[in-house]
């Protein structure tokens, strides 16, 4: 019996899913039919600076996802054989490289606030209606538009030195295959690609001054970019030669890696923002609603739209180390603490968004700061649902993913004031999943994400609303959102 097992592993074909996030690289090694045999995890580093500026060594970066790879790499079966790799990011992080591939600044990370008026200076009195309609995306005076901005107006040299002009994700690629590539998700946060064509938008090059040929090339998810080069192999471990597939951004992987494909279904993808994704058919709606637009599963006409509590972990992480623990273990700490509180925090309510540096909670208790840290994220999150559901977005069902799935007390605080059932599948590692279901595609292991997802056997967990707690939440988000939300 154990060696038809052994046989049946050497058989079975594997991917490797990453998942490049703001605060680590992810990865896991999957079989075809959904079983997770390793998972790896390693966290990034920020250069920040005055002004704003915080940005990452991109050659650093590459080692760290090399270094994972090759982790998972070494977990593959003895005798089995990798098919593909790919990977799903939180991009929006600007590189600029010469004609060798090599970066010449840093990489500019989109949490990168230095921007100002630059834009303005650059495109004029900004139509941000177009900018969003043309890229599906609001316009934020961070990400790659406004950095080019920026650098035009402070570092053109740099501009014109450059051969190519990327993001993050395209340079990992790059340095796997020798390739230069990016789907039409990942290209969304760059601001200048025409969502609605997946081609580059010519008339916000021509104002930056930026020939289209220094751009990546623009290519459909869940294809092959190229292979792994005899120099990534080394780096890697992987076989020379396996291919690297194009994913899409993270949000978007993490809804294929959890099950996420219709209307009426919400993901809540907790990170570094909690960001809350819909399958859409009506592009229209989503840039209405002012959301972040992506072009999700477009062969069946659905996009995807997304809400976003941004950086919503970072403010979390200032009350965790002002009032609770600065230890490393503070976040399980964080989680024991918010348990042994009660629902409502004896009365205490903290938009976490509001955080303003003043000692000003020394008098409450750990336990209650913990739970209304928790409560009031939950509370952001139910108005952005109930404002969305009052414009005609469905959330019938609730999938949750991310490493705050994993924990307790947040899904059930999340079902009690929500009042809804909460599914987990895949939970902090559904974003890597989802990129090695991309590998899949373009391998033609599956023919696509439903069918990859119909043939996997992925545990799940519901959680259950409790009907009185719930009750109590109502009552307690009306008090909240008389405080935070109605001035």
């Amino acid at each position: 019996m154990e060696g038809t097992n052994r046989r049946k592993m050497t058989e079975e074909k594997y991917l490797i899913g990453l998942d490049l996030g703001t605060s680590a690289v992810k990865g896991v090694l999957m079989s075809a039919n959904g079983a997770v045999i390793a998972k790896e995890k390693a966290q990034t580093d920020y250069i920040t600076g005055e002004g704003g500026i915080i940005e990452f060594d991109a050659e650093a970066f590459y080692l760290l996802t090399a270094d994972v790879i090759r982790c998972l790499a070494k977990a593959l079966p003895q005798g089995a054989s990798l098919a593909g790799l790919s990977m799903v990011t939180a991009s929006g992080n600007l590189l600029l490289a010469d004609n060798f591939g090599k970066p010449i600044i840093n990489a500019v990370s989109w949490m990168d606030t230095r921007a100002e008026d630059e834009a303005q200076t650059v495109f004029g009195a900004l139509n941000t209606a177009e900018i969003h309609q043309i890229t599906g995306w609001p316009f934020l005076n961070i990400f790659p538009l406004a950095q080019l901005c920026w650098l035009k107006c402070h570092r053109p040299e740099m501009l014109q030195q450059a051969a190519k002009i990327c993001m993050s994700t395209d340079y990992i690629n790059f340095r796997l295959t020798g390739e230069w590539g990016i789907d039409p998700s990942t290209a969304t946060t760059f601001y200048l690609q025409d969502q609605k064509t997946a081609a580059w938008h010519r008339p916000y090059l021509e104002k930056l001054g930026i020939p289209v040929g220094k751009l990546p090339p623009i290519g459909e998810s869940g294809t092959v970019l190229g292979r792994i080069t005899p120099a990534a192999a080394a780096q890697t471990g992987l076989p020379a030669g396996t291919p690297v597939v194009l994913g899409s951004f993270d949000h978007p992987g993490a809804a294929r890696g959890s099950g996420v494909f219709d209307e009426g279904q919400l993901l809540l993808s907790c990170g570094t923002s909690w960001v809350g994704f819909y399958p859409l058919r009506d592009r229209d709606t989503a840039v209405r609603q002012e959301l972040l637009t992506d072009p999700f599963l477009q062969k069946e006409g659905l996009w995807g739209a997304m809400f976003s509590l941004g950086g919503i972990s970072n403010y979390v992480e200032k009350y965790i180390h002002r009032y609770l623990s600065a230890s490393p273990e503070r976040y399980r700490e964080f989680d024991r603490l918010a348990a042994s509180s009660q629902t409502g925090a004896n009365g205490l309510l903290i938009n976490p968004l509001r955080y303003n540096g003043r000692d000003e909670l020394s008098n409450q208790s750990k336990a209650d700061i913990a739970r209304a840290v928790m409560e009031g994220t939950v509370f952001l999150l139910r108005e952005r649902i109930e404002r969305l559901k009052n414009a005609g977005m469905r959330a019938d069902t609730v999938n949750m993913v991310g490493g705050p799935s994993e924990t307790a007390p947040w899904p059930q605080i999340i079902a009690d004031v929500l009042g809804s059932m909460v599914s987990v599948v895949n939970g902090s590692c559904a974003g890597a999943v989802g990129a090695a279901i991309f590998a899949g595609l373009g391998t033609g292991i599956y023919k696509s994400e439903r069918d990859a997802f119909n043939k996997m056997d992925f545990e799940k967990r519901v959680i259950i609303p409790d009907i009185q707690a719930h009750e109590d939440y109502d009552r307690i988000y009306c008090r909240f959102a008389d405080r935070y939300l109605l001035c």
